[in-house]
């Protein structure tokens, strides 16, 4: 979902009927595929996890 709110702004939709929204969605959700199949077979790295702040002041074992 994060990665859906921040590729195409899914929070908010500039429409205001229901079947204009869900085709915004589905559109998106394709888009977010390609996307990711393109990461797949290019081999680019998906982004990696958060380090805590707490983690992060911690000395590499």
């Amino acid at each position: 979902m994060s990665q859906a709110v921040r590729v195409t702004r899914l929070r908010r939709t500039r429409y205001r009927n229901l079947p204009t929204t869900r085709l915004g969605h589905v559109l998106a959700a394709t888009a977010l595929n390609i996307i990711r199949i393109d990461r797949w077979l290019t081999g680019t790295p998906l982004g990696g996890t958060r380090t805590s702040r707490l983690e992060a002041l911690m000395p590499a074992a």
